[in-house]
């Protein structure tokens, strides 16, 4: 990518000229002006001395409305940077080695001989649970390893010694050995309740920093805005006093959802709200995930006989329809974690009564995200069809449970596996994103899954639910800005200037066997990202 102009002095200003890019079959120039595209013409039209900001070749690229991605974590996936990455470990000694080589970097007291580590997941050893017994060799340090959804967690004798005879919350389960003691891994609530307030919080600078840093890499990755599930207080105390610094716009779901909920929303409520962070929903969590088998399902897991997964939180206090309809009468964007199938038929009940509530304030109905929508039974497809109800999925989690689906749900299920079709033929609203750091960020790994049906091993997984090129990059784009109440892009004189440009036309793409390459991002008419030619 080629910059033929000086940066403007004023880290402020809002302008950029893309010379020679692709809209729809058409080489133009694009010159974008206090945020906004202001003109665009033919390519070779445009005047180049523009001295408010670059002027950047687009090549012969192609250029799309930025990319949105739905549901992230961001101060999460920040935290996660600087913890060992246990992802694709391919045996236990391999997980044992990667931890083996941090607790030998760390002090051997204080908080920081916590040694945290991330993103494990059985099946890529081929399956059997670790244990404590995996934790040995790193001494007598606390260690926390969240699994790859993070709705469970593996500890050490230290952490299991702190938890003493602690009981498993309501929705949580303490897993316990052949000898009756625990065997260190502790799910959903458990995990969250008991083991969360116990590992050392990191520094608000480090939180800060490493929050600049992802923000800095999803636009690498031609993502301009993104909606973070975050804690109130993260978002007070880290999101806020960084929102300048940021690469990215930042809509905001709250994350605490204990009942009673005025006191963190009303601190939110007070924020200043603007396109570069903005306050936009709450978030309730119904169920767990299907690679622990807690996620709620209508019937049985085929390789688990009599378990049908839990409720949690909110829905198993029976407090979800209390909780929804205070979220409505705020006059804010519901959204709820629904990954089985019982789970989603429980969250359109909700969408059904948040309506309600709606109407009868004389209001328009909010727009309400279902997150995950992993398995929905074909007879609450139509219900998807509302244009505020909003499936809120993350087609990379398939990666993953694509390659068990047949164990845990049985071949009658297969087509209930994210339905990505059936809710857009349906006429209901697919709104991507990726969970991250559950998942990678990338919009472009996501379109390729959505549209090929891959999973991480170049498998196709059974069933129907492939999308065509276009429906997904508008779950990309189009869908998720609506989802967080984002102004729409849609090309034209006027609109935001959240642009990518990828290399090549996405529709002309073997996604089966190549992908396009991000070559530049624009948010809010500063360039965020370029990469050379």
């Amino acid at each position: 990518m080629d910059f033929e102009a000086k940066r403007s002095p004023d880290p402020a200003a809002r302008s950029v000229l893309i010379r020679d890019a692709i809209i729809d079959g058409r080489p133009v120039d694009v010159r974008c002006d206090d945020g906004r595209i202001s003109t665009i013409g033919p390519a070779g039209t445009s005047a180049t001395d523009l001295e408010a900001g670059p002027i950047l070749d687009g090549d012969g690229g192609h250029l799309l409305p930025g990319f949105v991605d739905a549901h992230l974590h961001l101060v999460l996936a920040a935290t996660a940077l600087e913890q060992v990455d246990l992802a694709r470990c391919t045996s236990r000694s391999d997980f044992e080695r990667r931890l083996a080589e941090r607790s030998a970097t760390l002090p051997s007291r204080g908080p920081d001989a916590w040694l945290l580590g991330h993103g494990w997941l059985e099946t890529d050893w081929g399956g059997g649970l670790p244990d404590r017994s995996w934790l040995e060799a790193c001494g007598d340090r606390p260690v926390v390893c969240f699994k790859h959804d993070h709705h469970a967690v593996l500890v050490n004798d230290v952490v299991l010694a702190m938890l003493g005879d602690a009981e498993p919350p309501p929705g949580g389960t303490v897993v316990t050995g052949t000898d009756g003691r625990p065997n260190g891994l502790l799910l959903e609530s458990a995990a969250w309740q008991l083991v969360n307030p116990l590992v050392p919080t990191p520094s608000i600078e480090t939180r800060r920093r490493t929050s600049i840093a992802a923000s800095r890499h999803l636009a690498t990755l031609g993502i301009t805005n993104v909606g973070s599930m975050t804690y109130a207080e993260d978002i007070l105390d880290v999101l806020d006093p960084i929102r300048d610094e940021l690469a990215i716009g930042v809509a905001v779901t709250m994350l605490d959802r204990t009942l009673p909920i005025d006191e963190p929303l009303g601190r939110l409520e007070a924020l200043d709200h603007d396109d570069r962070l903005r306050l936009v929903g709450c978030k309730a969590f119904l169920d767990g995930t299907l690679g622990s088998r807690t996620a709620a399902m209508l019937a049985d897991y085929a390789d688990r006989p009599g378990e049908r997964g839990m409720l949690v939180e909110l829905a198993e206090r029976g407090e979800l329809r209390e909780w929804i309809e205070f979220v409505v009468r705020r006059g804010w964007s519901p959204s709820m974690h629904a990954i089985g199938d019982a789970a989603a038929r429980l969250a359109l009940d909700a969408c059904d009564h948040a309506e309600r509530v709606a109407r009868g304030m004389g209001v328009e109905p909010p727009e309400i995200r279902i997150e995950h929508c992993q398995t929905v039974d074909p007879a609450d497809i139509p219900r998807f069809g509302p244009s505020n109800r909003h499936a809120s999925m993350q087609p990379t989690h398939m990666l993953d449970d694509g390659i068990t689906v047949e164990r845990s749900l049985g071949p009658a299920r297969l087509d209930e596996f994210f339905p990505f079709r059936a809710i857009h033929d349906a006429g209901g609203t697919l709104s991507f994103g990726s969970d991250w750091p559950i998942e990678s960020p990338d919009p472009i790994e996501g379109i390729r899954v959505a549209v090929t049906g891959r999973d991480r091993n170049g498998r196709t997984v059974p069933g129907n639910r492939t999308v065509d090129v276009a429906t997904a990059i508008e779950a990309y784009t189009v869908n998720p800005r609506r989802a967080l109440g984002l102004p729409p892009v849609s090309m034209q004189v006027g609109d935001p200037a959240e642009l990518v440009v990828l290399d090549r036309d996405p529709h002309d793409v073997d996604w089966t066997s190549e992908r396009p390459v991000v070559r530049a991002t624009v948010h809010g008419g500063r360039v965020t990202h370029h990469a050379p030619v």
